[in-house]
């Protein structure tokens, strides 16, 4: 929310102010239960190396069909 300047010709709504200040602060909470469900989870984790050679593998099935479907070649 803006705050009063000289060119503002209405005064900053206070009640849009405490909605914008109760959303963040909800989004916040959220946020921090959502991290600390992932911190909490007992499921092994997955090394970074593993994740990105599977999206490799991922994206170039991808782009094979895509290319199958466009006639062309990848």
């Amino acid at each position: 929310m803006s705050r009063y300047t000289a060119d503002r010709t209405t005064l900053p709504d206070p009640a849009a102010a405490l909605k914008a200040a109760c959303e963040a602060a909800a989004y916040d909470r959220w946020l921090t239960e959502q991290v600390q469900q992932a911190l909490d989870d007992p499921r092994p984790s997955i090394p970074d190396a593993e994740v990105k050679a599977e999206f490799v593998l991922r994206r170039a099935a991808l782009r094979e069909r895509l290319a199958k479907q466009r006639g062309g070649s990848p």
